[in-house]
């Protein structure tokens, strides 16, 4: 066998073009520490393929002497440490399941950003027209819908294949059936109001377990991180690193046969998952104090969420819309009805 020198091979043919990755720049002075960076990074996705670039950097930057936004309730409800945990382990974990997402780093100090932006080239900066003068940010979910996104475009984050592996070994012990369906509830202290109804969560996930499926749920990470999740969902299988571990939880999404959720947060990652289940209850009876900011209603959870009441995303099925009722037992079992059976349709 004749062995063939690189530049033999390369001989007539032109070298693959260049192309340059962008640099997605999340602004902690008007950007939220929340799970709404995940709307960014499917902006991100979308303008990368749009402008046919490599990927891009998801760069996060301290606002002015490293303070964060002070918005929302929410956003005053945090403490600076709160925030900066926050950051690491949620907001900057999402780099690692995004697809097209190359690398993250975190600048402290607006300033040594300003250095790095010197040596970046205009076209490569998203939001187009950034500036630390003008900080513009991406994440608002009306904005992204307007863009007429393609499938492709949602389709934003994946888990790691070492992730998937972990959670296959769980659910092995766990999940007897080989038929996960997971449970994300939310149980914090901060606007506690909110919090969903867990009895009727447990109730209906007894249920389904006596219809051959296998319950999993996925404990609030305020939750977890106080320990006290254990034993507090009786015998209901808790996948509580989950709460505190993106990826195994992102994994966990991708085995599930059919998610389903309370209040959104995370498990709205699963709607940027191609093929990914996502039933999520909108909290109807219990809006988030954003909402009810100037006496707004489910009309203005609506608008925030880019679809008319009692609408969805695009590419929504029984197994991936939005619940517009409170989470009853009677209302979470007719979700998983539709559910199960647009399940068996498809021969699942």
């Amino acid at each position: 066998m004749t062995e063939t020198s690189g530049a033999a091979q390369g001989a007539g043919s032109e070298p693959p073009a260049f192309k340059p990755a962008l640099f997605a720049v999340y602004d902690l002075a008007s950007g939220p520490v929340t799970f709404d960076v995940m709307n960014f990074l499917v902006f991100a996705n979308m303008w990368t393929l749009r402008t046919g670039a490599a990927g891009y950097n998801l760069v996060f930057v301290a606002g002015p002497g490293g303070q964060f936004r002070m918005a929302t309730p929410k956003d005053k409800a945090l403490d600076p440490d709160e925030k900066v945990w926050r950051l690491r382990h949620v907001m900057a974990s999402h780099a690692y399941i995004g697809k097209r997402c190359l690398g993250v780093s975190t600048y402290h100090r607006r300033e040594d950003f300003a250095q790095m932006m010197r040596a970046i080239h205009p076209n490569q900066i998203f939001p187009p027209q950034y500036t630390l003068e003008k900080p513009r940010i991406a994440f608002m979910l009306p904005d992204l819908l307007r863009q007429n996104p393609t499938p492709q475009e949602l389709d934003t984050f994946e888990p790691h294949p070492a992730a998937l592996r972990k959670v296959d070994a769980w659910l092995a012990e766990r999940a007897p059936r080989g038929r996960p369906v997971t449970f994300t509830l939310r149980t914090s202290t901060i606007e506690a109001s909110r919090n969903s109804n867990t009895p009727a969560w447990l109730e209906a996930a007894r249920r389904i377990r006596d219809r051959g499926f296998d319950p999993v749920l996925l404990p609030d990470t305020d939750l977890v991180t106080r320990g006290h999740d254990t034993g507090v969902f009786g015998d209901i299988p808790t996948y509580g690193i989950g709460a505190v571990d993106l990826e195994l939880r992102v994994a966990l999404y991708r085995r599930g046969l059919i998610n389903m959720a309370d209040n959104g947060g995370p498990a709205f990652i699963n709607y940027f998952m191609a093929g990914s289940s996502a039933v999520c209850f909108l909290p109807v009876d219990k809006l988030p104090e954003v909402v009810q900011m100037n006496g707004g209603g489910v009309d203005r959870m609506a608008k925030l969420l880019g679809v008319p009441v009692g609408g969805d995303f695009p590419g929504s099925t029984p197994r991936r819309r939005f619940v517009w009722q409170p989470d009853t037992v009677e209302n979470i079992m007719a979700a998983f009805d539709s559910a199960a059976t647009d399940l068996d349709a498809e021969g699942v």
